[in-house]
């Protein structure tokens, strides 16, 4: 902030239009009175984006450029800028003459001439940096979707797994039993047929590949900085990529939580892990 008298330098040789008019964003200089802020220099572009008049622009209000949302946030600003002196960074919509919102991103800087209050600022148009936030924003709410895809995925092969394993022991009871000795061969090709199952497929296989999608590298740079680790490490440490909870993985790996915390302290140890660093943390860096 600073004192300008008026009989040395006023307000008018202070402005020079056409420089203003070179800057990229809109150009703005108040006067405060009574702690509000009316319009008082402009350049072109402030006339362009808001699409309001000359006429109309001379005298309005700070709050009359903008949108309902960022009003008492503005006005906040505007405060802090008339006690500190200065504010950058402030972001805020534009509402134009014709019911437009444009997302912009604001500065300003007190100064005084005798005893009246100025400010002058300029304001840059984000919209596309804005779009660009919207967009990782919809890829992130994509990827957690994906996610969920996978949990259920996995959950589904060691739900069909176990159904399995019931049927077998089930069948295996009744093999034991039976008398008729073409029945028995029939329920014991069955059984056969059924174990087969769990040796070709493999639900691992599926998960992978949705996986992959959604962290296309995870596997190839872990391999890579760690090549020692089995195919049982890498399923678990792609669970907990995906903030597989505890309980999930002990069912799908078919672990006690006893196991699970042993299996744990081999993998982080085998990762070369300290104690303080967490195995879940220095997995997002892959």
């Amino acid at each position: 902030m600073f004192k300008i008298k008026a009989s040395k330098l006023p307000l008018d040789s202070i402005f020079n239009q056409d420089l203003v008019n070179c800057l990229p964003g809109i150009f703005y200089l108040y006067e405060v009175k009574n702690g509000t802020a009316f319009l008082k220099r402009w350049n072109d572009k402030h006339e362009i984006v808001t699409r309001w008049s000359k006429k109309e622009m001379l005298d309005a209000d700070l709050i009359s450029f903008i949108d309902d949302s960022s009003r008492e946030y503005i006005e906040k600003c505007f405060i802090k800028l008339i006690e500190t002196g200065s504010i950058k960074n402030v972001y805020g919509n534009i509402l134009t003459k014709t019911g437009e919102v444009i997302p912009h991103v604001f500065e300003g800087y007190r100064f005084d001439i005798d005893d009246t209050i100025y400010f002058m600022g300029m304001g840059m148009d984000i919209s596309d940096l804005v779009s660009a936030r919207d967009q990782i924003k919809l890829l992130e709410f994509q990827k957690k979707k994906n996610e969920k895809e996978l949990f259920s995925v996995a959950l589904q092969g060691q739900k069909k797994e176990e159904l399995l394993k019931k049927v077998l022991v089930k069948l295996e009871d009744i093999e034991e039993n039976i008398s008729n000795k073409t029945n028995a061969n029939a329920i014991k090709s069955l059984t056969k047929e059924i174990k087969s199952h769990f040796h070709f497929q493999d639900n691992w296989d599926v998960f992978k590949k949705m996986f992959n999608e959604i962290h296309y590298d995870f596997f190839s740079l872990l391999k890579k900085k760690h090549p020692t680790l089995t195919k049982g490490e890498l399923k678990y440490c792609a669970y907990l990529k995906i903030q597989m909870g505890t309980t999930e993985i002990c069912n799908i790996m078919n672990i006690s939580k006893e196991g699970l915390i042993k299996k744990r302290y081999r993998l982080k140890k085998k990762l070369g892990l300290p104690k303080h660093e967490s195995i879940d943390l220095y997995l997002t860096i892959f």
